[in-house]
């Protein structure tokens, strides 16, 4: 038992140096998902593929990774995703007044109503992931871009892959 207090003081400990210092990371982060260059995308690949993911990242890294990414037709979120959306359920359980969007973004395959339609249960999985873990519905905004909002310009399986996304935006701290 003591070890998962210590475990859970490590991480809100981390949550607050990540916010800290990593304001300006947050807003790249965001202005990247709104169709910026591609430097900086994380990237978790097809079937599990960590080339970009999550693994070997620290606590306070995982709290400032707000873009996760999913398999082509899939809303199911990759495993590799999942530490980092818990960190960021650990930190909002932490500071119940903050409130978050999650942003649903499909690439442009499809028609638009289904893209919109995709990307909502993309945003839909990590919300209620996040309420699995004890984040307050009410924190929690969701909406769909679709394919409106391309992370990167291209066409290639590459550009698809960054498009195919779910960003988390702190509205409120």
């Amino acid at each position: 038992m003591k070890l998962k207090k210590l475990a859970q003081v490590l991480l809100v400990s981390g949550s607050f140096l990540a916010l800290a210092g990593c304001s300006s990371m947050h807003h790249a982060a965001t202005d990247n998902a709104d169709g910026g260059p591609g430097e900086g995308v994380q990237t978790a690949g097809a079937g599990g593929d960590d080339t970009f993911g999550t693994a070997g990242m620290s606590p306070a890294q995982l709290l400032a990774k707000h873009t996760y990414y999913f398999d082509f037709d899939s809303s199911v979120v990759n495993d590799n995703e999942k530490p980092a959306i818990f960190a960021n359920a650990n930190n909002l359980t932490a500071h119940s007044g903050a409130k978050i969007l999650l942003e649903g973004h499909t690439d442009p395959r499809g028609s638009r109503e289904y893209n919109v339609a995709l990307g909502e249960r993309r945003a839909n999985s990590v919300a209620d992931l996040l309420k699995a873990k004890g984040v307050s519905p009410d924190q929690i905004r969701v909406i769909s871009y679709g394919a409106e909002r391309p992370a990167v310009a291209g066409h290639s399986d590459e550009d698809y892959r960054r498009d195919r996304r779910v960003v988390l935006v702190y509205l409120q701290h």
